[in-house]
């Protein structure tokens, strides 16, 4: 019998030990820091989405650090196309280095060069369009009676005939002729006349803010030069 009342005794502790740790002994949830809720949740390296290794990450650094930004940008900047002209062509080596030092003067580096071709002989002014023999007996006679002393018939062309009133070495000496025999009521035309020789050139390399060229004055009163592109060597 005490043995019957002694189990009893420690059946009914434990229940009441079980009712009291679930439901009286229930421990409290602890404060929320409110200051905390909004602190970022730490995550693992390896958890972290579309992450890049430190190795790359390292090579990249080190691969900017290596090339200075001003450098980039140059080395991917498209490289200025040169551009190269001949000025000329001249006549004689006397107009080629009078035009190559007004070149220097306008900031130019002048590179002078000669090679074969027509040289200008001199400007021929002569009275075309004479359609008969009777026209051209008339034109000699009238440009002799001016005082055109060196007026004379030339051979008959397709065009028809002609009479040349000068043959001048310079342009302005042509033209003065021209002019006297517009004066007798001729309609005269100059043509340069060429024969083979040396012409003259002055080579220029123009730099990335050269527009273009000035020619003006390169040449003698009464002549034009011009700029035209050339392959820089």
């Amino acid at each position: 019998m005490p043995v019957r009342n002694a189990i009893l005794i420690l059946v009914l502790v434990n229940l009441v030990f079980m009712a009291w740790t679930h439901w009286i002994d229930v421990p409290t949830e602890p404060p929320v820091n409110q200051a905390d809720v909004h602190l970022p949740r730490l995550v693992l390296a390896s958890e972290a989405p579309g992450r890049t290794s430190a190795k790359t990450a390292v090579a990249a650094t080190a691969s900017e650090a290596t090339v200075p930004s001003g450098e980039q940008s140059s080395a991917t900047a498209a490289p200025l196309a040169r551009r190269c002209v001949s000025v000329g062509p001249f006549n004689d080596l006397a107009e080629e280095t009078r035009a190559a030092n007004m070149l220097q003067e306008r900031g130019f580096s002048p590179q002078q060069r000669s090679e074969p071709g027509d040289v200008r002989d001199g400007y021929w002014v002569y009275v075309a369009g004479i359609k008969s023999a009777a026209d051209e007996t008339r034109v000699l006679r009238t440009l002799q009676d001016a005082g055109v002393g060196d007026a004379h018939a030339v051979a008959p062309t397709e065009d028809g005939r002609r009479v040349s009133v000068g043959l001048f070495i310079e342009r302005p000496g042509a033209e003065r002729r021209a002019r006297a025999v517009e004066h007798l009521g001729f309609s005269p035309d100059i043509v340069d006349r060429h024969k083979s020789g040396t012409v003259y050139w002055v080579d220029l390399d123009l730099g990335a803010s050269d527009a273009a060229v000035p020619t003006e004055g390169l040449a003698p009163v009464g002549e034009e030069v011009k700029a035209e592109p050339r392959a820089c060597s």
